[in-house]
């Protein structure tokens, strides 16, 4: 009987060892075309109608998935050489890289990503070959209605800014149609598209461009008509006013001592938190700036100054007073 199995067993052993071959041999071997050379793949698939890229892997579905990689690190490249940005230690800038990588995957998943009918197995290299591609035309009409939907909302909020009367809103508003710009969804996608499809993005949003690029010359113009005056009762040695005007004149917005001659007025508005003890005089003070314009309350804004304390009551009044201004300079913004 152990005779009979191991005959079984020799007879076996052959036909697995053709089965594979067989299988080896039965792999598509012969080079693609758009694998022929270096510039072969830009002839298959030209520039002007598709984005490809090549992938290898030990297995057909390992080289798919590395060309997919491929596709997405390519559009990640290139937003983030458009954005202007290099890879550094700094950890803005990383941020923003990680972000483009994020982005440019969760944008590729909206189409469908297509691979090489005519994938195959290079022998010398024990590794398969393919290319995945996507169609520029199929793509946009996937991915448009997202961009169309973030440039009106630009739109919007560059047509407030551009119709309003009241300077100071006016600036607001087109301050926070920059930022809305310079965002990276927005930003982010207007890249997206133009690397998707250059030429359909050239034509359906040239407005829109145009639109950005007018901001900080409108922008400049409303701040110089917004003439800002403050108005600071209590304060201690102009210490506060003078730290508001400081950063309205830092951020653009003239200043003047004539309230008949302003479009805008800043009140503040201290509060001291003056406690009297047996060991001298403790302040704690804050403040809260309101400002307003033709059309109603316009922005406000609120700081704290640290804890001061002193013997006398000016020292300590004048630090309280310090800490507060020194506050203001640095937190005091107008960012939407």
């Amino acid at each position: 009987m152990m005779n009979l199995f191991s005959k079984q067993y020799l007879y076996i052993i052959p036909f697995f060892s053709v089965l594979i071959l067989s299988s080896c041999a039965s792999l598509p071997t012969d080079p693609a075309p758009w694998d022929a050379s270096p510039a072969a793949l830009r002839q298959i698939f030209p520039d002007s109608e598709y984005i490809a890229q090549r992938g290898t892997g030990a297995t057909k579905a390992a080289a798919e998935a590395a060309a997919a990689a491929e596709l997405s690190r390519f559009f990640a490249s290139q937003i983030s050489a458009n954005r202007g940005y290099q890879i550094t230690a700094n950890n803005a800038a990383q941020t923003i890289n990680t972000f483009d990588e994020a982005y440019v995957k969760s944008q590729i998943n909206l189409f469908g990503i297509r691979y090489a009918h005519d994938a195959y197995y290079r022998r010398d290299l024990r590794e398969w070959r393919t290319v995945a591609w996507i169609e520029r035309d199929e793509a946009w009409a996937v991915y448009s209605p997202g961009f169309l939907q973030q440039a009106q909302s630009f739109n919007a909020l560059f047509d407030a800014a551009n119709q309003d009367q009241d300077q100071f809103r006016k600036a607001l508003r087109f301050m926070a149609a920059d930022a809305y710009a310079r965002s990276d969804e927005f930003s982010g996608a207007s890249l997206f598209g133009q690397i998707l499809h250059p030429r359909r993005m050239n034509i359906e949003f040239e407005n829109v461009r145009e639109k950005i690029a007018s901001i900080p010359q409108l922008l400049d113009a409303a701040k110089r008509n917004a003439v800002v005056y403050i108005d600071c009762p209590g304060d201690f040695e102009n210490l506060v006013l003078s730290a508001f005007a400081s950063r309205f004149s830092a951020l653009g917005f003239p200043v003047t001592n004539n309230a008949g001659a302003a479009g805008a007025v800043c009140r503040v508005t201290i509060s001291e938190g003056m406690q009297q003890r047996d060991l001298g005089i403790f302040y704690h003070p804050s403040l809260r700036a309101v400002i307003t314009g033709s059309a109603g309350v316009l922005f406000t804004f609120s700081a704290e100054g640290e804890r001061a304390s002193a013997v006398t009551s000016d020292v300590a009044k004048r630090r309280a007073y310090q800490s507060l201004a020194d506050s203001v300079r640095e937190n005091f913004s107008l960012t939407p």
